[in-house]
């Protein structure tokens, strides 16, 4: 016997029990399903094939409490409160189907990137450079994922970027998930005294510090140039 032809005789069997005794039926549907271990194959047949016949039975007896004239008479051996006790049978029949139809369902996890994977795109200056006679040297790109806040300097336009947010992340040659309220992107002239003063913030201090520094605050650009250079993380 299939898993389909079992949820049939099953259910055949409930209901002929109450239209003999007409009384409450007490049984877990979903439980009795997961007892007779119904795999996902048959289950689905079932709902895709089969679930109809008790749908329809669920749609005649709907009807006749309705007053329906033919179905009324059809069901007429069944007091109301019979009918109703036969639908809510059905109906958690039904219910308890669709429930373990759906705890059969395969979920696919989505595949976590490595910070690898997520910064491939982003093209940073990776070697160290010579700013004003002071060697720096580059902070790892994958460092970006997760961290709080960042600060990068455009090593050809002297523009210092900074991006705060919870967690930042990279898609593409975009660094994402900051705070576009206080992230920004600044013209700097005193670039040495600049970089002393980033590399000395901290989480509390970052955001301040770079409202502090002269110049007006231009938008962060869609795409981080490759001639950025990773001077300064916050995790």
């Amino acid at each position: 016997m299939t898993g389909t032809d079992t949820i049939c005789q099953f259910v055949d069997t409930i209901v002929d029990e109450y239209i003999t005794t007409k009384k409450k039926i007490r049984v877990d549907f979903f439980k009795y399903l997961q007892s007779e271990d119904i795999d996902r194959k048959s289950i689905n047949e079932y709902t895709s094939d089969r679930i109809h016949f008790i749908t329809e039975v669920i749609d005649e007896v709907e009807g006749a409490l309705n007053g329906d004239k033919i179905l009324s008479e059809a069901y007429g051996c069944y007091k109301t409160s019979e009918l109703r006790e036969l639908k809510s049978l059905l109906d958690r029949f039904v219910n308890d189907v669709e429930k373990y139809k759906n705890s059969k369902k395969i979920t696919r996890r989505k595949k976590v990137k490595s910070p690898e994977q997520l910064t491939r795109a982003l093209n940073l200056i990776d070697k160290p450079v010579i700013i004003e006679g002071e060697k720096y040297n580059p902070i790892p790109k994958v460092e970006i994922i997760d961290a709080k806040s960042v600060f990068l300097i455009n090593v050809k336009t002297n523009e210092l970027l900074f991006l705060s947010g919870k967690k930042l992340s990279c898609s593409g040659a975009k660094i994402v998930n900051y705070d576009e309220g206080i992230s920004g992107m600044k013209k700097i002239k005193k670039i040495d005294e600049t970089i002393k003063s980033v590399l000395s913030s901290t989480n509390i201090t970052c955001s301040t510090l770079f409202n502090n520094f002269p110049n007006k605050v231009k938008p962060v650009p869609k795409t981080v140039s490759p001639n950025y250079f990773l001077i300064r993380l916050i995790k």
